[in-house]
């Protein structure tokens, strides 16, 4: 039991273990089993709450929350163009068209308020280029290797459908690994190499997020569920959308709650 308590605490954000972690190790060690729904529940919020993590100063908090709304926005897109590329969620052309435009618009607005600003330096763009050829590497070579395919003239309807599934996979996988691996850029680069945005922006920006998840949620699981009949990924896709709006929300009550950030 001692191992499975120690393996959860490790899931734990790096700075709440290194400033609490061994006071909830012994208390959950005493509680025993009865102590790992808790534990499970304390990691997710503690992950959904970058802004309330320990931190050295509001700079570190701001860069957090930052990372945090570059993962909400990439998460909406993907699952946007999810919904974008199924004709069952949104049958309606002019419907699919211009909500996912108008959301896209938002959420490219949105990351641009709250991304972290690269310092003007040498040694900055060589970390910042290091950091993205390491993380992106991977999911830019697979989904050029979907282009080239798609592009090469071979007839899509003749293929077997072992290689069609195999390219729309794979298509898939990157821009769900680039998704991820986004924001892993910026939790690996230090402030000597980005400047986060100030609390206004990000304010501004976490807002934009929200009103985009909204926006595209809604609309998604409304056609999902009145559209001439329900359609099950449709509605997932909503209901995610409605989430990552419920993610937004508490960073911005956090944003709110904790005036040493501003």
């Amino acid at each position: 039991m001692s191992a499975v308590t120690r393996s959860l605490v490790r899931l734990y954000p790096d700075a709440f273990r290194e400033r609490w972690g061994s006071m909830v190790e012994d208390e959950a060690r005493g509680a025993g089993w009865k102590s790992w729904p808790n534990l499970i529940a304390g990691i997710a919020d503690m992950w959904l709450h970058p802004a309330v993590w320990p931190a050295d100063s509001p700079a570190q908090r701001q860069r957090r929350v930052a990372t945090m709304g570059i993962t909400v926005a990439l998460a909406a897109w993907f699952l946007s163009h999810l919904a974008a590329e199924q004709t069952g969620p949104l049958p309606a052309d002019g419907v699919r068209n211009g909500v996912m435009h108008g959301c896209t618009t938002l959420l490219l607005l949105g990351i641009a308020l709250v991304a972290p600003r690269p310092r003007p330096t040498p040694a900055a763009a060589v970390t910042l280029s290091g950091w993205a050829l390491r993380r992106l590497s991977v999911p830019t070579l697979l989904g050029t290797v979907v282009v080239v395919l798609v592009h090469s003239g071979v007839d899509a309807d003749a293929s077997p459908p072992t290689l069609r599934s195999a390219v729309i996979a794979a298509w898939w996988i990157a821009l769900g690994l680039g998704t991820i691996q986004i924001p892993r850029i910026f939790t690996g680069v230090g402030a000597d190499t980005v400047v986060p945005p100030g609390a206004g922006r990000l304010r501004a920006g976490v807002w934009t997020l929200a009103g985009a998840s909204a926006t595209g949620g809604a609309t998604i699981l409304g056609v999902s569920l009145t559209g001439g009949g329900f359609h099950p990924l449709g509605a997932g896709i909503g209901v995610s959308l409605l989430l990552l709006t419920g993610v937004c929300a508490g960073t911005l009550r956090d944003l709110r709650d904790l005036p040493s950030a501003a």
